[in-house]
């Protein structure tokens, strides 16, 4: 038997016990009872007694658990009817992400970055996957981006339905959902950097480009022409990061005179009689 001195030594290097907090128990217990299939996404949980009773928790102690588990969006209260597992967790994971970038953990740079890595890709599958319902929704936000050339709070969430509908045609919700969050956890920064865009109608047929790959299932070019566009809108975010290091005013200012101009725009073609040899 090892002397109690070695057994003391051995002691003082193993981990601290971590002390579960009741919300983290509580969160662990019905993490188990989705895993089982006695909870479902979607489910209304027992009434407050019954939970407290099969989580072995007070009632008080499983009330503050439920306000926190509330807030972290896992669970949701609707008034006078109980409160329910969250069928879909893709606007938390938005908000949380949004909170790495808030917090310092996460650089809106280092996003892009991921961006390149992911969305050539997602514009590859939505070229071989894209039905007759993607299509359309692509370019009803491709026309909402036409009018929105020059005005920057339009241009922008007519973007975000773009983006969001060839995420959706690629059919991979794995690749959607982490679209999604990458793209809404820059929405201030892109906005912030929009009046640094020298061309709006330039900037457009970026947009066009790759709804027109898509449209025509060419996955190489559509790859290509997402690209093209992710390292345009990553010099605008380098540029507008530049012009706040520099005090930002002598930049802004200069910009606000020409960028949020709207160039004259000739009427666009409709998707069926502009050619596929466009998009290349």
């Amino acid at each position: 038997m090892a002397s109690y001195r070695d057994i003391a030594i051995t002691a003082d290097q193993l981990e601290p016990i971590r002390r579960e907090t009741v919300i983290d128990m509580v969160a662990r217990r019905i993490e188990q009872l989705v895993r089982s299939g006695d909870l479902k996404p979607g489910d209304r949980l027992p009434p407050e007694p019954d939970l407290a009773q099969m989580l072995r928790v007070s009632r008080g102690s499983l009330r503050e658990a439920l306000k926190g588990l509330m807030y972290l969006g896992l669970i949701k209260s609707r008034a006078g009817d109980g409160t329910y597992i969250q069928s879909s967790l893709s606007r938390v994971l938005n908000q949380h992400f949004q909170w790495m970038i808030l917090l310092d953990e996460v650089k809106h740079l280092e996003i892009y970055e991921l961006r390149k890595i992911i969305e050539p890709d997602a514009a590859a599958l939505a070229a071989k996957r894209a039905t007759r319902a993607d299509i359309e929704r692509l370019e009803a936000a491709l026309e909402g981006l036409a009018e929105g050339r020059g005005n920057p709070e339009l241009f922008h969430a007519f973007d975000i339905q773009f983006h969001d509908a060839f995420a959706q045609a690629s059919g991979n919700v794995a690749l959607q959902t982490t679209m999604r969050m990458l793209y809404h956890a820059t929405s201030e920064a892109r906005k912030a950097a929009l009046p640094f865009i020298d061309d709006w109608d330039r900037h457009w047929r970026r947009h066009e480009r790759v709804f027109l790959c898509i449209r025509d299932h060419k996955p190489a070019l559509a790859s290509k022409a997402v690209l093209e566009d992710l390292r345009y809108a990553e010099s605008l975010i380098r540029e507008h990061a530049a012009s706040l290091s520099k005090g930002g005013l002598g930049s802004k200012s200069k910009r606000k005179g020409s960028g949020f101009r709207r160039t004259r725009k000739s009427k666009r073609p409709s998707a069926a009689s502009r050619n596929s040899g466009s998009s290349s």
